[in-house]
């Protein structure tokens, strides 16, 4: 699709991730993280800020699910690590 000015609106729009390649500090401040619990069915947003803090921010994004655990049951087997875009206004 193409704005009247011919700008490129595609491309912005299909912005693939890598999950292997990208990490904390390199994924843009659009995507957001949340986790999800599938033994109490519980999701949460993740701190990004704080995350990277704990964890170091060239931890790649492909090896956060491994280290959530639910704050709500306690549980660590299972869960899922929920990746999301905020609309760009």
């Amino acid at each position: 699709m193409r704005h009247r000015r011919s700008i490129d609106l595609t491309s912005a729009a299909n912005h693939a991730v890598n999950l292997e390649r990208e990490t904390l500090a390199s994924l843009p401040e659009m995507f957001i993280f949340a986790g999800f619990c599938p033994s109490c069915v519980n999701s949460a947003p993740i701190d990004r800020s704080e995350f990277g803090r704990l964890l170091g921010k060239r931890m790649p994004v492909a090896n956060i699910a491994q280290r959530l655990k639910c704050s709500y049951c306690g549980n660590r087997a299972g869960n899922k690590f929920l990746l999301g875009r905020l609309p760009r206004g």
